[in-house]
């Protein structure tokens, strides 16, 4: 656009009828931003409370139902409730494992839920498995711990009576006996508490594996569209209007006449 154009532009857009339009233009896109804004927030607010949902303590009855013989992906992290007690003959340490650094052996005990099912919880962490910690509570408890899956490598490692390599519900039936739930529980509390109990390992929560709201998010992006397609026509027409219907450049008269 040539400088005189852009003058001419300009007076164009001082005028008051195209000042209303400049304002109206204006209400437009700052409704359009905010509307943007605020689906964008929606989208934000909805994440999180998926998120928050996702990582309340459900019963390990809801989370694994009767006749769940493999852990779904989607139940990964999710933290559970156990209700029972444990057993005293189903226990192993889970050798060569580590906690900041220090040598040790995880504590893994079977626990009995109301319904007859054995669970496997670990209990925590210990530099030997003959520590006094490592005696499995006796009476009702209530676990509070994150589901884990089943641990895959070392699967055909042997070790020593009372102690497995890794940790596998498939692996824990035959040393049990009887089928065991899949995965494992990683104890982050237990009621009653005990005075002497082997070190929480940390556990991880999922929080990440939810629903997208996409459609708030596609909301969002439309707004902020409109408001960029309204500036687009407010300068498209303007222009157009300033340079008139007969803005042609008129041609150089023939001086071999």
């Amino acid at each position: 656009m040539s400088r005189e154009a852009s003058h001419s532009t300009l007076r164009l857009a001082a005028t008051p009828r195209w000042l209303v339009f400049a304002g109206v233009t204006l209400i437009l896109v700052i409704a359009a931003v905010l509307l943007g804004r605020w689906q964008w927030d929606k989208t934000q607010t909805i994440l999180q409370a998926e998120r928050a949902s996702a990582s309340q303590a459900l019963p390990i009855e809801q989370v694994l139902p009767s006749g769940t013989t493999a852990l779904p992906d989607e139940v990964i992290g999710q933290p559970v409730t156990l209700i029972g007690s444990y057993d005293v003959t189903k226990q192993v340490a889970v050798v060569n494992r580590e906690l900041n650094g220090n040598p040790g052996v995880w504590i893994l005990t079977g626990l009995r839920l109301a319904d007859g099912r054995l669970a496997a919880v670990l209990r925590g962490w210990l530099s030997s498995a003959d520590e006094g910690a490592s005696i499995v509570p006796t009476g009702p408890v209530t676990v509070s711990g994150v589901l884990q899956p089943d641990e895959s490598f070392y699967a055909d490692a042997s070790s020593a009576p009372g102690t497995v390599a890794s940790i596998a519900s498939d692996r824990l039936a035959k040393l049990w006996g009887e089928p065991v739930l899949p995965g494992y529980v990683v104890l982050t509390m237990e009621l009653p508490p005990r005075n002497a109990a082997p070190a929480p390992i940390p556990a991880t929560v999922q929080t990440g594996n939810v629903p997208f709201p996409l459609q708030n998010f596609v909301y969002a992006f439309q707004w902020w569209l409109f408001a960029l397609f309204a500036l687009v026509i407010f300068v498209r027409w303007l222009r157009m209007e300033a340079q008139g219907p007969g803005d042609v450049t008129p041609e150089a008269p023939d001086s071999a006449a």
